[in-house]
């Protein structure tokens, strides 16, 4: 029997919200209050009241607003989400004990019926009921709730169409009045005016990237770059290009961060701040998203036009280092030449140039070029701190309010990623000691100019690993023998003064016959190592053939040539393994002395065999104008 009133119950309920929503005249009038009163004329109840959740106020609200009885309240406030979350967890029992909507002293019946007709809304419906009811509707309870759900959802996917259907509306008209004028002014005062006209209840404010004078007293500020901006949540949709949401639970607000984005950059982000802590819809972020990006693209027409002329001067100032750098430059004039322009952009007090080869992705070198700074303990230190962070986020840094776990006496800093066919060649660093000191404008600038330059400096540095690996042995990484004689030639005929150590392994083939050539191999990849641990950079060390090496050292006189080779000849002994002994030539030129660079080989030739007769492990000198001796054994 209670089947069939339930079925009966529910056709009769169906019948009536459909005739509700198919007839033009009833869907025209407040919709909730005729679903209210035709639940009234249904159950033959005293009152029926819809009651609607707001996530604007963190409220319910009672839609229904005909023949509302005076003490039924209009509005429940739920700023901590405790009654919202009852209705969405079908726990009425905490809305009936608390009596929020009848005041304590109203002695009614009544019932509560929970309410979720589509994802996100939640609302309920309050019945005042006649004496000895509760029992009756209590037996309908899960039929009213399924076919009151089921006719509010389709109620709000009509509001939500109308909705919408005004939202595009309101975008259009938007679009047309930002895009009919190139004033920025203009259009910073129309984005605004739109905001307030959306959201008329809630604070805003533009948080611009670029220095913008407020002639105005518009509700503008500068988007703030500090040290922990990646950890602010303004910072976050700037530079992710993507809505963030901050709840400040001490604040009881919530902080919706829009970035106004073009086709060429974000140019700032709209907060927007609610009175309480809520939950932004889906459908109201997606319109924001629309909104602020035809915002952020009328701003980038307005500045793209406004700056015109800036622009011309800096493609042109492109241009003209583009043509620069393609001139078969060497890597140092290419990294002073961007240095300087760097400087001239934004008055840096120091640049530095990192590079590296992306085989050991930890390991860069410092460049050539670079300001002092870079050369120092410090600037080495701040480098490889700033790498490791490009390394890991891939994008550019910059900040006006730089802070480090090292000592640094500079505050504004600019570190770009040298990248090209989508690797990252390196990094450039620019600081300044005084806070706020670059702007954005030149921030992209220097951008645009390294994006040109890379591929020179690239091409530059794989030119030059080339060149070196065609002079390079391949066992020892000493040149090879051609280009010390290039190296040599050149020099006589420019310098001053020259001297040139041969050095021959003592009884080599005894290795190789003992040891294999493997083991041979690594004597002469120690002994090179000994070499270069003991020259200065200008000097120059080859390997001269099979078990040879060479050193040349410009500016460097015979004698001290001499006691570089008893200092490398003592380390061999002592510090090979297998142990061996070497024997080493030395001869030298000079300016004011008629001389050829053949004469210079055959005279440290000459001394290598002398030595090699006198008992070997030895070094044996021998100028132009002087005899050979020995020097120790």
């Amino acid at each position: 029997m209670q089947i069939n009133q339930q079925l009966q119950f529910r056709e009769k309920i169906r019948s009536i919200y459909f005739q509700l929503l198919s007839n033009e005249t009833t869907r025209n009038n407040n919709l909730f209050s005729i679903v209210s009163r035709s639940l009234e004329t249904i159950l033959h109840v005293a009152f029926v009241g819809v009651y609607r959740y707001d996530i604007w106020t963190n409220s319910f609200f009672l839609v229904s607003d005909q023949n509302n009885p005076s003490y039924v309240r209009k509005q429940i406030n739920d700023y901590d989400h405790v009654f919202r979350d009852a209705v969405y967890h079908n726990n009425m029992d905490l809305l009936s004990k608390n009596e929020i909507v009848l005041p304590k002293v109203m002695k009614k019946n009544y019932i509560t019926i929970p309410l979720v007709p589509n994802k996100g809304q939640v609302d309920f419906l309050f019945i005042i009921l006649e004496k000895d009811q509760i029992n009756q509707i209590m037996k309908f309870e899960n039929v009213i709730k399924e076919e009151t759900e089921k006719v509010l959802t389709i109620l709000d996917n009509m509001v939500n169409r109308t909705k919408r259907e005004k939202e595009k509306h309101f975008l259009l008209e938007l679009t047309s009045r930002l895009f009919s004028t190139s004033n920025k002014e203009d259009i910073l005062m129309e984005i605004i005016e739109a905001v307030q006209k959306r959201y008329p209840n809630l604070s805003h404010y533009l948080l611009l990237s670029q220095d913008h004078e407020n002639n105005l007293n518009l509700p503008i500020k500068a988007l703030e770059f500090s040290d922990n901006s990646t950890k602010q949540v303004s910072s976050q949709a700037f530079l992710s290009g993507e809505t963030q949401i901050e709840d400040r639970l001490q604040d009881k607000k919530t902080y919706v961060y829009a970035p106004l984005r073009g086709n060429q950059g974000v140019y700032g982000v709209l907060q927007i701040i609610t009175p309480t802590v809520m939950e932004f819809p889906e459908q109201e972020l997606e319109f924001l998203k629309e909104f602020t990006m035809i915002a952020g693209k009328a701003i980038e027409n307005a500045t793209l036009y406004q700056d015109s002329r800036h622009l011309v001067s800096d493609l042109k100032l492109i241009n003209d280092i583009t043509h620069e750098l393609n001139s078969n430059l060497d890597l140092t004039e290419i990294t002073r030449i961007v240095r300087d322009q760097i400087v001239n952009i934004c008055n840096a007090n120091e640049v530095g140039f990192i590079y590296t080869d992306n085989i050991d992705a930890n390991h860069f070198e410092i460049l050539n070029g670079s300001t002092p700074y870079f050369s120092t303990i410090g600037g080495r230190s701040l480098a490889k701190d700033l790498w490791g962070q490009i390394q890991n986020r891939q994008e550019p840094i910059f900040r006006g309010e730089f802070q480090s776990d090292r000592e640094i006496p500079f505050h504004s800093l600019m570190a770009v990623p040298m990248q090209h066919s989508g690797t990252t060649n390196g990094l450039v660093m620019v600081l300044h000691e005084e806070r706020y000191f670059f702007s954005f404008d030149s921030f992209k600038l220097i951008q645009s100019l390294l994006q040109h330059s890379t591929l020179a400096l690239a091409n530059t540095i794989l030119k030059e690993k080339l060149e070196k690996a065609v002079n390079t042995d391949y066992l020892t990484k000493l040149y090879a023998r051609s280009y010390l004689d290039t190296i040599i030639r050149k020099h006589m005929e420019e310098g001053e003064v020259g001297t040139l150590i041969l050095i021959d392994i003592d009884d080599f083939k005894k290795v190789n016959d003992v040891h294999g050539h493997y083991i041979g191999d690594e004597v002469i990849k120690q002994i090179a190592e000994i070499i270069l641990t003991n020259i200065e950079e200008e000097d120059v060390a080859a390997r001269w053939g099979g078990e040879e090496l060479a050193i040349y050292l410009p500016n460097t006189s015979l004698n001290n040539g001499v006691k570089i080779a008893g200092k490398i000849g003592k380390q061999v002994a002592n510090f090979t393994s297998p142990a061996v002994t070497m024997s080493a030539g030395v001869s030298s030129w000079t300016a004011n002395t008629e001389d050829t660079s053949e004469n210079f080989f055959v005279r440290a030739d000459e001394a290598l065999y002398e030595a090699k007769s006198f008992g070997k492990n030895c070094v044996v000198k021998k100028g132009i104008k002087e005899k050979e001796g020995i020097l120790y054994e």
